[in-house]
């Protein structure tokens, strides 16, 4: 049976291969390289990197996904201006990034309020002048509990943080994008977005949300200019996860066998998506939502 899933599996990059004018270019090797997670980028700042000149803001930024992916743009050169509501947390970022020879800036703003959020992309444009690129990633799984002892004030949590503040933060970023002549949003949303899990009905509603808004402001602002898409991370490795694991009594080794690759992405994986997303050679996607699942939703 593994022997003919492998067959289909190689079958079916074949023809998307094939398609693409790229069979004959592929080695069998290389399509299995998924099962070893990458190496994190180490070395100094770059700064005539791919994103040299571009001023980026990141949300969320203090720990996990949102951290690797500030640090990842500031490497590549790029003015890195984030926040997330741990201070300690986000001034350690901030020193870890400029060590490294990179520009990073962290303010502390809460995404679930309007006036927090709106002063920090104002903030942004005022110290740099430009916003190029918003990757709005700040989210919480809240409480991990049955579906009827989910509590209101925990759906409220969730749905505020997670939909709410990609809504208010699109809703600051994109008058400067229009202001300027053009843009990229990257929102976060999920497996979840997809698929149903146990005992996390909030966060698995609000990630389904983060799929329409990116959607719908995709296509009000696609011939703007503005390039809105948003990816879908599955297992990754992060206190979050790690969290959610725990409270439901699944070892990290079982998780990693419910992931196609048998292993829990990692940061650096969804970062790198984030920065393709981000370049000019991801100009065509808007309104798209890209799968870093690592197979979940094949």
């Amino acid at each position: 049976m593994e022997e003919k899933d492998e067959r289909t599996i190689l079958t079916r990059r074949k023809t998307i291969a094939t398609a693409a004018g790229l069979v004959g270019a592929i080695p069998v090797a290389a399509l299995a390289n998924t099962q070893f997670p990458p190496q994190p980028k180490t070395g100094r700042a770059d700064p005539q990197g791919r994103f040299a000149g571009k001023v980026v803001l990141v949300t969320g930024a203090t720990s996990g996904i949102g951290e690797a992916t500030a640090r990842a743009f500031a490497l590549e050169g790029a003015k890195v201006y984030f926040c997330g509501r741990r201070q300690e947390l986000g001034r350690n970022v901030e020193s870890a990034v400029r060590a490294l020879g990179g520009e990073a800036t962290y303010q502390r703003a809460d995404v679930r309020e309007a006036d927090q959020i709106k002063a920090f992309v104002d903030n942004c444009v005022s110290r740099y002048g430009r916003l190029d690129v918003a990757f709005n990633n700040a989210g919480t799984v809240g409480e991990v509990n049955p579906f009827l002892e989910t509590a209101l004030d925990d759906w409220h949590n969730v749905l505020t943080t997670n939909a709410t503040g990609v809504f208010l933060s699109m809703k600051n970023e994109i008058p400067y994008m229009l202001k300027q002549g053009g843009g990229v949003i990257i929102n976060t949303a999920s497996v979840s977005s997809y698929r149903g899990f146990l005992n996390i009905a909030p966060y698995g509603a609000s990630k389904h949300a983060i799929l329409s808004l990116t959607k719908t402001a995709a296509l009000a602002f696609a011939a703007k200019n503005i390039r809105i898409s948003s990816i879908a991370p599955g297992g990754v490795d992060t206190a979050m996860l790690r969290y959610a694991r725990e409270r439901q009594g699944i070892r990290p080794e079982q998780g990693a066998m419910g992931i196609p690759i048998h292993r829990t992405n990692t940061v650096e994986e969804i970062a790198r998506a984030v920065l393709f997303l981000s370049s000019d050679d991801a100009t065509s996607f808007a309104g798209s939502n890209v799968d870093v699942t690592g197979g979940m939703l094949d």
